[in-house]
């Protein structure tokens, strides 16, 4: 397996840096060149919380869809945005455990790419699925 660290948006609440967002949860995305898909590990502390001990589902889907569009932005350079992201909760993700969410560009047409994503346990449970499509933007 061969991960390269993506560079991140430094204003982006997942993947941000903390002097440009003091809200972001600063995580590294990475690319597996080999098995083309995205990689974040995290370990998720108190300030995550929805319900006590439970990480919040909107901060899982947020990781969920970075995972998907960087998935995109490793294999074409032009700036996809999410237009739908369908979210499935499995089991919960508690506090103070080790997760990672993968990323994968599972086909791409026209100005649509559609992508999937998922977050395991240390033990390689599914957690959380999703499935979105992505839309290709005019230049910004």
């Amino acid at each position: 397996m061969s991960l390269k660290v993506l560079p991140g948006t430094p204003s982006c609440f997942v993947c941000g840096d903390k002097k440009e967002n003091s809200r972001s949860l600063e995580l590294n995305i990475c690319w597996d060149e080999d098995d083309e898909h995205t990689s974040i590990s995290f370990v998720p502390d108190g300030s995550w919380c929805g319900y006590e001990g439970i990480v919040h589902g909107g901060i899982l889907a947020a990781i969920l869809d970075d995972a998907m569009a960087w998935a995109i932005k490793a294999l074409d350079d032009r700036t996809y945005v999410t237009a739908k992201m369908n979210v499935t909760f499995k089991r919960p993700v508690q506090l103070q455990r080790h997760y990672s969410a993968s990323g994968f560009l599972d086909r791409k047409e026209e100005r649509r790419a559609y992508t999937s994503a998922l977050i395991q346990d240390e033990d390689g449970n599914t957690c959380v699925e999703a499935k979105a499509v992505f839309v290709l933007t005019k230049a910004i």
